[in-house]
């Protein structure tokens, strides 16, 4: 059992946004094979309440004792909203965000995952996510009036996320290390035209290379495919008395980000480190018109006490 209690405050607005979960499974395991089966019962409570009963469950099964295992897995939950998640994601949105909490009505999934070769481990699945009034983020802008932050809206209804994940990480050996990951996601959305500012394709490599027990460097390549922004039509109607014959758009491009950072440890209790962020300098842009740092360097120090 866990319980989630939070407020959510802002200009115009001042509640409570609180979750209770229970968790009842029943275990079964055997020499090849574990499978979890229960229910995640959720109930919300504050400004808004609501009580779900969601899928819990989980298997896995050795194909290949010790390097094969195939996964299958369902299960559903509430997606708690807060102000804090989401200035965490987008620092440009604006204030008297809509609160609202999406569930996760059935989140089904199954791969296989395991050892490849010695060092070599791997993760691959497919998934189809039903997710109920899904949040995004879109432009909020009105620059006559000085107001360039972005806004939250929901896809009223139940849109559907599948996709694939591919995983692989190579140990060389204690003091080196190489990974990959890739996600896929394509979005049939229930009310809106498409999942604004969600990308559909992100790529992340990166390695890790201990050179000695005071020195360590890393490096990180990360795409990010192009994704379509959509201003407010809530705004747009206000601004100009009438509402918008289609959604007003911008693409956003696709971009890849390279950095490295190297870590020098003095003794047990001092450490400096370097880290270079934008190798490419590219253009990059995660929100419209808040284009991302060009080529940079920083450094600093830390104490262990």
């Amino acid at each position: 059992m866990s319980l989630d209690l939070s407020s959510q405050k802002d200009s115009l607005y001042s509640f409570s946004n609180n979750v209770v979960r229970l968790n009842p499974y029943i275990k079964f395991q055997g020499e090849n094979y574990k499978i979890d089966a229960g229910v995640n019962i959720v109930n919300e409570f504050g400004f808004a309440g609501r009580f779900n009963i969601l899928p819990a469950a989980k298997a896995e099964y050795q194909i290949i004792p010790k390097y094969v295992r195939l996964f299958v897995e369902a299960k559903g939950d509430v997606n708690k909203s807060s102000l804090r998640d989401f200035y965490g994601i987008n620092p440009f949105l604006g204030k008297n965000l809509r609160i609202k909490n999406s569930v996760d009505r059935l989140d089904v999934s199954a791969g296989l995952k395991g050892t490849l070769a010695p060092g070599l481990g791997f993760k691959a699945d497919v998934f189809r996510n039903i997710v109920k009034d899904m949040p995004l983020m879109v432009s909020n802008f009105n620059f006559a009036a000085g107001q360039n932050r972005f806004g939250i809206i929901y896809d009223n209804g139940d849109a559907t996320v599948t996709g694939i994940n591919a995983e692989l990480d190579y140990k060389l050996a204690e003091d080196f290390n190489i990974f990959g990951r890739a996600e896929f996601k394509d979005y049939k959305m229930a009310s809106e035209a498409k999942a604004w500012n969600l990308p559909s394709l992100r790529l992340t490599a990166g390695t890790s290379i201990t050179i000695n027990e005071k020195l360590k460097i890393n490096g990180t390549l990360v795409f990010r495919g192009s994704t379509t922004d959509k201003q407010n039509d809530a705004l747009f109607t206000a601004t100009y008395k009438t509402a918008p014959p289609a959604p007003i758009t911008s693409q956003i491009g696709s971009f890849a980000d390279l950095s490295g950072g190297v870590e020098y440890k003095i003794n047990k209790q001092f450490s400096v480190f370097g880290r270079v962020n934008n190798l490419l300098n590219g253009t990059n842009q995660t929100w419209l018109y808040y284009p991302d740092y060009g080529f940079n360097i920083f450094g600093g120090a830390s104490y262990s006490f």
